[in-house]
């Protein structure tokens, strides 16, 4: 058995080494998000058995792996019996083997080594390897990728972090993609990025009453011409969380990100236009438990996203999210990071962007900014009294410099 552990797990020692050795940094940040935002994100919701779950942006796995990990998986009488149902899409990147697809599979024979060691025949290998990893991860070649088919109302839970770009040709290869026997088209709302049509892709594909957890960058929030696809939330979605990341959490991009969390309405909720009572969560962080940079070393204790994701569980379990009393207004209270948000901030032609929401008074007390410094006129005056007295003395120096023989 040791052998056949060893030839499974060839694909990845290649792979790694491949990425490893790259000239370019940006490689690694392509296959890679934080495990430390994974773990947080699939710990923002819940899983329950037999739900489908899906990443349509799927990279090396994780999202889905680590949901799994919260389910089981046995074999019973030869037949694989799963606790959750999984999907994982990718695009193929131009010119390159089918590299995070491999990945994918070979992070999925590692979180299933127990199952593959304890039905260790060759014919059982190849059913596990079937149905756990070739089924669970599938790439697409096309310009497209996921974003060229959607099935509604498909997914109970859907996990991602798609790719942010803009890019001419996907938007006008996405405008020609429709679904169902009456042909609607599947992307109506115009977002402003690709991003943008996935989380269309995202709402579109949850069942009602599913739940999406997705990382977005700023221009989602703060883009005026995303209207149209805010619309689209407020009508079919619960806006449940926003959290703000600090800006190079993730390894291949500087870009200012956050964790969206929606929950879809139910069908009768969405037809008779029922709108959200309940608060919105939000949070600022600073940390997210690791050094933001290549190294991304470990730092325990100072990770407010995972002290985000406490207090978000504690508010989801409150039977009166409205009226909350001690200990948890105490608690939420003393957080200045955190705010409940009401829905109406949220208008769909306004600026969602959470962190406009605290003062610049709060940022500075919470050390997100230095307080500026602000001279009066008297100040000032004497600033540049000081700096003209230091400009003749040294014009006195260089004249006695020029005299030395």
């Amino acid at each position: 058995m040791f052998l056949l552990e060893i030839i499974l797990l060839i694909p990845f020692i290649i792979n790694i080494a491949h990425l490893k050795n790259s000239d370019d940094k940006s490689d690694m940040g392509q296959f890679f998000t934080p495990l430390k935002i994974v773990c947080e994100m699939v710990n923002m919701v819940t899983v329950s058995n037999d739900m489908e779950i899906c990443d349509p942006a799927s990279g090396v796995g994780k999202f889905l792996l680590e949901a799994a990990s919260t389910a089981t998986f046995k074999v019973e009488n030869g037949v694989l019996i799963e606790g959750v149902h999984l999907h994982g899409f990718e695009k193929q990147m131009s010119g390159q083997d089918d590299i995070t697809t491999i990945l994918a599979k070979a992070n999925a024979l590692i979180y299933f080594s127990k199952l593959f060691r304890d039905n260790n025949d060759v014919e059982e290998v190849q059913y596990l390897a079937q149905n756990l990893l070739n089924k669970v991860f599938s790439s697409s070649k096309t310009a497209l990728g996921t974003l060229r088919s959607l099935e509604p109302n498909k997914y109970d839970l859907i996990l991602a972090n798609p790719p942010y770009y803009q890019d001419a040709t996907i938007m006008k290869l996405a405008d020609a993609v429709t679904f169902g026997p009456d042909k609607e088209k599947a992307y109506t709302a115009r977002g402003n990025g690709v991003e943008l049509l996935f989380l269309e892709w995202i709402i579109k594909s949850l069942k009602y009453g599913g739940t999406a957890n997705i990382v977005l960058p700023d221009g989602m929030f703060t883009n005026l011409g995303n209207t149209n696809l805010k619309e689209m939330i407020l009508k079919y979605c619960y806006i449940e969380s926003i959290i703000s990341l600090p800006i190079n959490s993730f390894f291949n991009t500087p870009k200012k990100t956050y964790i969206f969390t929606l929950k879809k309405k139910s069908q009768e909720d969405v037809d008779a236009g029922v709108q959200q009572n309940h608060r919105i969560f939000a949070y600022i962080c600073k940390s997210i438990g690791e050094t933001l940079d290549v190294y991304r070393f470990d730092i325990p204790d100072d990770d407010d996203l995972h002290n985000a994701v406490v207090k978000l569980n504690s508010y989801k379990s409150l039977a009166d999210k409205e009226s909350i009393t001690d200990p948890f207004a105490s608690w939420f209270g003393n957080d200045g990071k955190m705010k409940l948000l009401s829905i109406s901030d949220f208008p769909a032609d306004g600026n969602w962007n959470i962190d406009n929401f605290w003062s610049n008074q709060e940022k500075i007390t919470l050390g997100f900014k230095e307080a500026d410094n602000v001279m009066t006129l008297s100040e000032f005056q004497s600033f540049i009294d000081q700096v003209m007295n230091d400009m003749v003395s040294y014009k006195e120096a260089i004249e006695c410099l020029k005299n030395i023989h």
